[in-house]
Parts: structure tokens; sequence; C-alpha cells
């Protein structure tokens, strides 16, 4: 087992990538509250069509998806195609994993409606009477 299988999140992360990049397509654009070192902020994670999980936009992720969709306005962003790739960045003198955004190559956009082969964020346990009498 991998430590992103032991603590699965519901946030992607460069090593759910395993390396590679990935094209996806936008399903929203929403605000929420995203808790960082024990802190909390409000942040737009953007979702994809083909996978649970939320990828929550820095200054500089955002510049990019303004730029790939033309969209200054993230409520317009929904139906964009982008590439997300694994890189480095340096946080307070220490270099560390992270996501980045570019625009896809044509032939990759057209790949991007099969679903891509990332984790799905963890699901929540079942809410209800789990006692059903099923036959098989």
């Amino acid at each position: 087992m991998i430590k992103s299988e032991a603590f699965p999140s519901k946030w992607l992360k460069a090593a759910d990538l395993k390396g590679r990049p990935c094209v996806l397509e936008i399903k929203s654009a929403v605000q929420e509250t995203v808790k960082f070192k024990s802190k909390e902020q409000r942040k737009t994670v953007l979702y994809f069509e083909g996978t649970g999980k939320g990828l929550d936009l820095n200054v500089t992720n955002w510049d990019a998806v303004v730029e790939i969709t033309g969209q200054s306005d993230s409520d317009d962003w929904a139906g964009h195609v982008i590439e997300i790739f694994p890189t480095t960045t340096e946080v307070d003198d220490k270099t560390v994993d992270c996501i980045r955004i570019r625009a896809p190559e044509q032939a990759d956009m057209l790949a991007a409606a099969k679903a891509p082969n990332l984790p799905s964020a963890p699901e929540e346990p079942p809410k209800g009477d789990m006692d059903d009498n099923i036959p098989f």
C-alpha cells in the first residue's frame, strides 16, 4: 500500500498523476473552504468530468486557466479542456511536488473524451437502512 491509498484525499495531488500529464474537461469551478496546515482559506476548486477529486487553485493555476479559456470569470470555465501535469515548486526554501496547468495539444483534447485514469475521492459510507432483503 502507498501513502495515497492509506490516506485518501478528496484533492488531486501530484502523486495521483503518476508522473504523467492528464487532459481533463472542467465540470465546475466552485468556492470551497480548504484546510491547509491547520489554516482555512476560501479557494476556487476545479472539478473535472470523470473524477471526483478537486483541484484547489493557487494564483498561478488560476491565471493559467484564464489564459487557456479566455474567460476571466470562473463561472464560464465549465466545458473547457485543460492539461494538468506534475512538477515541483519552491515553498519555504523547500522543493515540493505540485500540479500545474497548461493548454493541451490538439490531439490530447480529442483524447479527453475518454475517462481519465485518476483516483476518485473517497466515498462516504451509505446512509439509511442496509437490511434490505436481497435474494442474491
